[in-house]
């Protein structure tokens, strides 16, 4: 409060001076505990609102409720106190016994005190660098002179480090949205100059990416300076840039709406050096983040909104101007946040949002997978993680069929599946939520998925084998800002992992974990077991507890069911077996694959021949040979095969679907409806057809099939006409069955070319509800 009240012709003391005057403050703390607002505790008026973003409902709560206070005469028993000196000089600016009211500002290098007096504002610089602005605003003010299209203050230099603002609020109202009175006003700016250059000779930008260069400050999260890198990398210096006249802090709190006019504070940040529309994204953006809350890409849909009612730019335009913009913003703000010694919270909020927008002009040289990457380890980055086995190059060079695994708490992993959710470059976010970790599968705009564990206790079955606070204790920051779970944590995690799951450990792993683990550790999965139980989180009550856990995380993810039809030659064998990689691999779930049936019941002819024979010829026999013409065998026979699938959903279901598998079946139930003499069954197609209505839907049945000539060209099983006429069996029903049930797919595709068949299979699965 002294360094405050300095310029403004009084002195302060903690101790009562020869002279001096008591004098007591009410005051309203930030977060942090710092003085936000403070005012004489003497005041009538909460003058202090005058600082007050009032424009949502619940800052219009609060304001009613100071009001209330003050009419009430409690605010001395409310609001903080402390008690001061002070003695006057020859000219003070205010009468500090009067009404008055004091916003201490953001903290920075550009810092500058608001103080409210007998109708007029007053800036009081902190800084030399705030006292360049308070000049610059003094000049621009000039320039801007009140007109029939918007207002601005009245102004006079106190002295060098105090500007005097006439009030220009009564009667307005702020308003959290841009409106066609603002679009209209950022036009009417812009009109007092616009010129165009080249990039190359835009001096303004030149400094700014100068003074970038030298930038060092660890507090930046390293993702978003590659991005920047990148960005700035790829502007062509010949480009032309149209540059204009901007009020440079252009935002509601700064606006008021009076009359159909805007009257404009804040002119200290104006320049005929922005590019043209910074006011126009700088109120939409800074307004979204900072007084909205909302995501990047909420803000953005609101910009190409609200361009209808402003520039009017097309795509490429608007493109290029938001790209400028979010420049030169960053570029700027991130100098005057590395001079500042403590952030606030805000600075995060809106690096974050900065740093995602940023991936609008990556997307040519970087997949969507890879620019999240960089903005989950940019959201991480001033919170406690640790990655576990995470490669050491750039955390976006991860392998395509790769996970990742970090070290979180329970409460920052909920923030970080929230940040997930809202990302633009997500379109869904699966979380499987288990007692000792999140499992969270990300599938892009692209249809590109990204797996990420989020443990919170590191455990095997009903065990927990490390702690986690001390293996956060250990964690280490490589070059690219990524912290790490530590070599000889890192070690052990996998020595016991793989001893006990019985399982070789890789040749890859072997040194590593003889260079960090100690010799002496056993190796035995009984030993291990045995020891771990003697830990205090496995003891007890805490080991019941982990049981429990472990009984209920082995169904917290139910698997599904799908199903691959077509006729012989079709491709059918080859698509299955490279899903169930891509599925085990990419999709990160075990996969079990059934032929035709559930199979609780063995092939018919193993009652007759013996089950080795009956396998034995099933295997070399050709299909659709079987010659029974007899209604009566063939209902039989339909009906064992039948009871094998009622009875066998029920199996299937409980053994793998409820355990999280995925089950993939060669051939399905609709062989009997579109091809039943390949099951040696003649029977009417409404008696097959109508046993599927009691059997649980697979979610996904996937009709292959492709040209005769082709099919032929594989395999010569089936005739020409014999392969027309199945084709176009299985894809009517598919057609009618896909009609009947918008929840489960019915999808032929044509089988010509393997990577395309692959690719509509698993963007069906990954974009499925």
């Amino acid at each position: 409060m002294k360094n405050i009240f300095k310029n403004t012709g009084y002195r302060l003391f903690t101790k009562q001076q020869p002279e001096s005057v008591k004098i007591s403050f009410s005051y309203i703390p930030n977060p942090d505990g710092s003085v936000r607002w403070f005012w004489s505790s003497n005041s009538k008026r909460p003058l202090f609102l005058k600082f007050y973003n009032i424009a949502t409902f619940k800052a219009k709560m609060f304001s009613l409720f100071v009001k209330l206070l003050f009419v009430m005469h409690l605010q001395k028993l409310i609001f903080k106190k402390e008690t001061l000196y002070y003695i006057a000089g020859e000219k003070p600016i205010f009468d500090i016994e009067s009404d008055w009211a004091i916003f201490t500002g953001t903290v920075g290098p550009n810092n500058k005190c608001l103080l409210f007096s007998d109708g007029y504002f007053y800036k009081i610089a902190s800084t030399e660098q705030a006292k360049q602005l308070i000049h610059n605003e003094f000049q621009s003010l000039k320039i801007s002179k009140n007109n029939a299209k918007y207002i601005t203050p009245s102004s006079k230099m106190v002295n060098e480090y105090v500007l005097q603002l006439s009030d220009i609020s009564a009667g307005g109202e702020r308003v959290n949205e841009l409106t066609l009175i603002h679009a209209k006003t950022i036009l009417d700016i812009t009109k007092k100059k616009t010129q165009s250059t080249k990039v190359a000779d835009w001096r303004y930008f030149q400094d700014l990416k100068t003074d970038f260069d030298s930038l060092n400050d660890e507090r930046i999260p390293k993702n978003l300076l590659r991005k920047l890198k990148l960005v700035l990398s790829g502007i062509n210096e010949n480009e032309k840039v149209d540059l204009s006249f901007s009020h440079g802090d252009f935002t509601s709190w700064n606006c008021y709406i009076k009359d159909h006019t805007l009257a404009i504070y804040d002119w200290e940040l104006a320049s005929f050096e922005r590019p043209k529309g910074f006011d126009f994204f700088h109120f939409i953006i800074q307004n979204g983040i900072l007084i909205q809350k909302k995501s990047w890409k909420n803000i953005f849909k609101e910009i190409k909104e609200k361009n209808a009612i402003a520039f009017q730019y097309d795509d490429k335009e608007l493109e290029k101007y938001l790209k400028f913009y979010l420049l030169i913003n960053l570029l700027s703000y991130l100098k005057i946040y590395s001079e500042q010694e403590k952030w606030h919270v805000q600075i995060h909020w809106l690096l974050q949002t900065w740093t995602e927008a940023l991936n609008i002009f990556l997307t040519e040289n970087n997949t969507e997978r890879e620019l999240l990457i960089m903005d989950i380890f940019d959201q991480l980055y001033h919170t406690p993680y640790a990655t576990l086995k995470f490669h050491n190059e750039a955390p976006e060079n991860l392998k395509l069929n790769s996970d990742i695994d970090i070290i979180i708490s329970s409460r920052n992993a909920k923030k970080m599946i929230a940040f997930l959710s809202a990302n633009s470059l997500v379109q869904n976010v699966t979380t499987v939520k288990k007692s000792f970790m999140y499992s969270v599968r990300i599938i892009t705009k692209h249809h590109e998925i990204l797996n990420l564990d989020l443990i919170s206790q590191l455990k095997w079955k009903y065990l927990q084998i490390m702690d986690t606070n001390e293996v956060l204790a250990n964690k280490f920051k490589n070059s690219f800002g990524v912290y790490k779970v530590s070599e000889k944590d890192t070690a052990r995690f996998i020595h016991l992992f793989y001893h006990l799951n019985e399982s070789e450990i890789p040749d890859s792993y072997k040194n590593f974990i003889s260079e960090h683990v100690d010799s002496k550790k056993t190796n035995d999965k009984k030993t291990i077991i045995k020891v771990l139980k003697t830990k205090n989180d496995n003891k007890g009550f805490r080991f019941l507890k982990n049981v429990y856990h472990f009984l209920k995380d082995s169904f917290s993810e139910k698997g599904f069911i799908m199903t691959f039809s077509g006729v012989d030659g079709a491709g059918k064998s080859t698509v299955i077996s490279e899903v169930s990689e891509l599925i085990e691999k990419r999709y990160r779930r075990p996969v079990k694959i059934l032929r035709h049936r559930p199979s609780l019941l063995p092939i018919l002819s193993v009652w007759t021949k013996g089950k080795e024979k009956a396998h034995q010829d099933a295997v070399s026999s050709l299909p659709r040979q079987g010659n029974n013409k007899s209604p009566v065998s063939s209902l039989f026979r339909f009906g064992y095969y039948y009871t094998d699938y009622i009875l066998g959903q029920f199996i299937i279901y409980l053994k793998y679907v409820l355990r999280g598998k995925i089950v993939l079946y060669d051939r399905y139930y609709f062989d009997f409806i579109a091809d039943a003499k390949r099951s040696n069954i003649q029977l009417p197609k409404a008696v097959t057809e109508s046993g599927y209505h009691l059997l649980m839907k697979p979610k996904f049945n996937f009709f292959l099939y492709a040209a005769p000539e082709k099919i032929l060209s594989r395999k010569r099983e089936l005739s020409y006409r014999s392969i027309v006429d199945l084709t176009t069996e299985y894809s009517t029903l598919f057609s009618k069955l896909n009609k009947k049930d918008q929840n489960v797919k019915y999808l032929s595709i044509e089988n010509n070319d393997l990577d395309t068949t692959l690719d509509t299979i698993m963007n069906t699965i990954i974009t499925a509800k």
